[in-house]
């Protein structure tokens, strides 16, 4: 690499901080200004791909748009430059009057997607939690992933536990509701993952994608169309196949796990019919993928966002991993296997007593924490309901609530309530726009990071560190910053251990660097402090420039080392999801008012709300729309490109439409995350309608063991709006 002087053309590595893939990339700078971004050739889980969105980020970096100065909010609802000094002084006078008057259980903070690419904001935001013993603490984790922790929990004993499917080695894949040629893979890191599908099928193997849509990746293998929010009714009779004809893997049921027998008994419940009329799908294809993935030698069972987003969705989780497990697929090259991370939050969420769910419920609507955090669903009760404990200031970072939070215009209205909210945010949003404060953070190329989350989730495990690409702009400073100067401004030390914060009580406040270089330097790839030479610590991987490839793929043969319950043991016989299917078999017959079923789809160049505001990710045939069947189009009197309404019991929004048969009959696609507001000019030009505002975030609508929101299979109407002849 060439020196860092004027005139020359500098690269250094780093990795995309936008989505869960986090593909390696080499950033070109002149002088100190961000000339490319491109691929990695030499990442050993990217192996030189990265998508438009991650190439592409510089465009945000440099944004006009972006706020990189403190904004106050005037009384006319007008935002107005600020001091760093002005905005602190001003935050801490309203959070030490409403501690003095309502305790600090009246503070909450709220924080989004992004910040699972910003290791030090995430270990300042969750100790900042602890410090202020609320029980306010909220996270996109309760829109998307929460089930994900809960059936960890009541599996393995630890919430952060996630199988991985090894699809390099496999010979049947079952997807459920996943689109990972777009999506690149998520709560699953595999680089290149189109092409490692592909591969399955190249050796012989199958790709079964199970979907409402015929998606990117469905296009490229076997398609079952399902309807949405249905994928508990499939799984359920898929295992009741594998039982029924013996197809179970005895010896692994009675290795790994205890209660299969409950499980048998809960599936022998299952009529195969009934779940063929739940599902779209007919018995005998359900029969044909039983067997397909019992024969196969190794067979890896994998679901995300689209099983994730339904109202039984820990069930839908817990029988993913249960049908691996049946099958014989855990712990097992090409089937289910469990990462092995650069630095162990997984036994540090142990340790400081994060991981876990029901140790407290929420104060409105009784619904179980998840490691430490209540449900975004329901914070506008919080903040509308009167009594002790009630919310009144919000600290939020990289959190655009009011479109992505269930019932959306709900949860806007109540935020417009609090006493004082801060949002950590580099544009004026849908939500920043009600806080009273927006303060500036930076972003991932102007800040040092890890993938926090993502190393956990690699099939090739690696390590990797990165410094800084360029200068903050503005006076942008980074979140963990933020957060600490606010928690000082109330005399709290921001941190999860107990020890932590007594020491910082007296003068000693290590940054979170430091507490994460500690962790590493500890854990498994560590160096223990210079006893065991070829370990990492933070100082070799920022002078490394690049990834550190710890291992060709994930270790198998690991699962009584990962397992926390006290006899190490897979628990199947699991009560309250035993509940959970009798309450979904007893649930009413489907209004005739609304007789489609939405579902969500992803964009290849859009990740969730925050990418908008890039022109280059705008082109083409963009933007908010839905889909429909041809069959149900024409019941509704709806032409391809009409305008149309889209109603359900929760709200109304107007979009344009594509009649395709590539969408199940009886379901409705909608993409998601536009219908924006404020002051990020591209953003809001774009136009389009808010998904959220027809999704329910009452508590009797969120999946009951989780709290996570209900955003797939919600009933909805489509009626015409100026429709032209055919």
């Amino acid at each position: 690499m060439l020196p860092d002087e004027p005139g020359h053309l500098v690269q250094k590595k780093t990795f995309c901080g936008i989505c869960e893939a986090s593909c390696g990339l080499v950033a070109t700078l002149d002088r100190g200004r961000l000339v490319e971004l491109r691929p990695d050739p030499e990442h050993p889980a990217s192996r030189g791909f990265a998508c438009s969105k991650g190439v592409k980020f510089g465009k945000v970096v440099d944004d006009p748009d972006r706020v990189t100065v403190p904004l106050r909010r005037t009384p006319s609802g007008e935002f107005e430059e600020a001091t760093w000094s002005e905005a602190f002084d001003d935050i801490g006078a309203r959070l030490r009057t409403l501690r003095d008057h309502h305790g600090t259980e009246s503070i909450g903070v709220a924080w989004g997607n992004p910040i699972a690419w910003n290791y030090a904001a995430t270990v300042t935001m969750n100790g900042f939690a602890a410090a202020l013993k609320t029980k306010h603490h909220y996270t996109t984790a309760s829109l998307d992933v929460n089930n994900y922790w809960v059936a960890a929990d009541m599996m393995y004993g630890n919430s952060t536990v996630n199988p991985l499917p090894d699809f390099a080695a496999s010979d049947f894949a079952l997807i459920v509701g996943a689109n990972p040629v777009v999506s690149h893979g998520s709560l699953v890191t595999t680089g290149r993952i189109r092409e490692v599908l592909l591969d399955i099928t190249r050796r012989g193997g199958r790709v079964v994608v199970v979907d409402p849509r015929r998606t990117e990746t469905a296009r490229l293998f076997e398609h079952v169309p399902i309807k949405p929010g249905a994928d508990a009714w499939l799984l359920l009779a898929i295992l009741r196949v594998v039982f029924d004809e013996g197809l179970h893997d005895v010896a692994a049921l009675e290795r790994q796990t205890v209660g299969s027998e409950a499980l048998r008994r809960l599936v022998a419940g299952v009529d195969p019919s009934r779940a063929a009329a739940e599902t779209g799908v007919d018995v005998d294809v359900i029969t044909d993928v039983a067997r397909a993935l019992a024969a196969a030698p190794a067979a890896s069972v994998y679901g995300r966002c689209g099983a994730s987003l339904g109202p039984f969705s820990t069930l839908v989780k817990y029988l993913l991993d249960a049908t691996a497990i049946v099958t014989g697929n855990f712990d097992r090259r090409g089937g289910m296997v469990l990462g092995d991370p650069m630095v162990d939050f997984e036994s540090l969420g142990a340790r400081f007593g994060i991981a876990g769910r029901g140790r407290w419920h929420t104060r409105v609507d009784g619904v179980p924490e998840v490691m430490g955090t209540a449900p975004l669903a329901c914070l506008p009760r919080e903040i509308t309901t009167p009594g002790p404990g009630r919310l009144r200031a919000l600290i939020a970072m990289s959190s655009n609530m009011v479109t992505s939070a269930p019932e959306s215009a709900v949860t806007a209205e109540a935020l417009s309530r609090l006493d004082l909210m801060v949002s950590l945010d580099p544009y004026v949003t849908e939500t920043s726009q009600l806080a009273h404060w927006i303060l500036p953070p930076t972003l991932w190329l102007e800040r040092e990071q890890l993938p926090v989350f993502t190393q956990a989730q690699s099939t090739v495990p690696n390590a990797q560190w990165v410094a800084p690409i360029v200068q903050p702009r503005g006076q942008s400073r980074d979140d963990w910053w933020i957060l600490d100067q606010i928690a000082r401004q109330l005399g709290l030390v921001p941190s999860v251990s107990p020890l932590a914060r007594a020491l910082g009580r007296l003068g000693v406040r290590p940054r979170p660097s430091t507490l994460t270089d500690w962790i590493l330097r500890t854990g498994r790839h560590g160096d223990l402090f210079g006893l065991r030479r070829s370990g990492l610590n933070r100082a070799r991987l920022l002078a490394h420039q690049g990834a550190v490839k710890l291992a060709d793929a994930c270790p198998v043969g690991v699962l009584e080392r990962k397992l926390h319950t006290a006899d190490r043991r897979i628990h199947l016989d699991i009560p309250e999801l035993a509940d959970e299917v009798r309450r979904m078999a007893a649930q009413p017959a489907e209004d005739v008012r609304f007789p489609l079923r939405l579902f969500s789809i992803r964009e290849l160049r859009s990740h969730n709300s925050w990418l908008h505001n890039v022109p280059e990710l705008l082109t083409g045939r963009r933007g908010c729309h839905a889909v429909m069947n041809p069959g149900d189009a024409l019941s509704a009197g709806v032409h391809d490109d009409d305008e149309v309404v889209v109603t359900s019991a929760w709200g109304t929004v107007r979009t344009p439409v594509r009649v395709s048969d590539e969408v199940a009959p009886g379901a409705l696609g909608m993409t998601h995350g536009w219908g924006h507001r404020g002051r990020w000019n591209t953003a809001v030009a774009a136009g389009g309608s808010n998904y959220n505002l027809l999704t329910p975030n009452g508590a009797d609508h969120v999946d009951r063991p989780s709290g996570n929101a209900f955003f797939n299979g919600v009933p909805v109407s489509v009626t015409a709006v100026g429709a032209t002849a055919p």
